[in-house]
This record gives structure tokens, sequence and C-alpha cells, in this order.
């Protein structure tokens, strides 16, 4: 094991996962996201605002993946991409026109200071991804009881390109908000 990976260990330690939510800014067909060794992490036919979101859970060697590599196509037609053949488990959608294929860091940004809330204190680990025209944006955050955040809400330590809009009764408490990922502007949401 590297130095790098040795120290990623340390980190993470006691988080194998957690919670994983994705959604999508606009119609995106054909995602798959891996990690840094090539395994499908995500996939999803098709995406769409404002309901179109996953909320599910993951597991990664280190707690988070070290970055994750998303591309989205023009269709999602499935076409065989040989994953079984390499020892991979299921099948990424290929075929079609890539129209966006980026990589993005994650384990190093995640802060020391969650981490080690999340040892003291528990609560879940939320990684999120939003899928963006010009690239995904990534967020985190602790999940505890409703009302227990200093905001009201229950979510902690949230950080990243964007958080959710803290919506109560139907009624948004406080306004969500992404970092644009061409143009660094910080954009508010109602969701």
């Amino acid at each position: 094991m590297s130095a790098e990976d040795e120290a990623l260990k340390r980190k993470f330690r006691g988080l194998e996962g957690g919670q994983l939510r994705v959604d999508s800014l606009f119609v995106v067909h054909g995602l798959n996201i891996f990690d840094e060794n090539g395994r499908l992490f995500f996939r999803r036919a098709g995406m769409s605002p404002p309901r179109g979101r996953f909320i599910g859970s993951y597991g990664a060697e280190f707690g988070v993946p070290k970055f994750l590599r998303v591309e989205w196509r023009d269709k999602i037609e499935m076409e065989p991409d040989g994953a079984l053949k390499r020892g991979l488990p299921g099948d990424a959608f290929y075929g079609g026109t890539i129209l966006g294929d980026y990589t993005i860091p994650v384990a190093s940004r995640i802060p020391d200071a969650l981490l080690e809330e999340k040892r003291r204190n528990g609560g879940g680990f939320r990684l999120k991804i939003r899928i963006h025209p010009d690239g995904p944006l990534i967020g985190w955050d602790l999940e505890r009881a409703p009302g227990s955040a200093p905001d009201g809400s229950k979510f902690h330590h949230a950080g990243g390109d964007f958080q959710e809009a803290f919506i109560y009764n139907g009624k948004a408490l406080r306004k969500g908000w992404f970092i644009h990922p061409r143009t660094g502007e910080r954009i508010e949401t109602d969701f």
C-alpha cells in the first residue's frame, strides 16, 4: 500500500461508506460514475430535475473514493462494456457520443473536522453528487436528528460545491446554493 493510501486509511478510519445522493440540474442520459480503480460507482439511464434524484448507500475502500470520473452520453442504449470479463461488477452505459467527461477529487476535499465530529458524536455521512452541464459538483455532510443543526435542519458540517435548501413543512427556511463549476459564482436555489 502506498504512503498516500496509508494516510487515507488513517484519515477515514471507521468510515467504510455512507449515504450516496445523486441528482442533476438538467436532463442527463447514460450517466456513469467510476471510482479511482475504474470500477462502476454509480450509473443511471436518465435523470432529470427536480425529482430525478437517487438516494442509496455506497461503500468505498477508503471511506470515500479518492476521485470520481463522471461521464454522460447523448443516448441511453446499453452496450456491453466487458466489465464482467474484467471481473468488475455491473455494466456501464456505452454507445453514442460522450457529452460530459470529468474527473474530480473527492477524498482530499473532505475536511478532517467533519470526520472527527463523526467519530465523536456520530451521525450518518452523506456523499452528494450533483450533475451540472459544466461539470459535476461534490458535497458532503453529517445527518443527525431533525432540528439538531445550528440552522434547525438535521445536516451538520455541510460543505463542498453545493448545499440543498432547508425545507420544512413545504417552506424554504434556508436557500440552497451551488458553486458554478466554470465561473466559480455562488448561485442560490430553492432546492
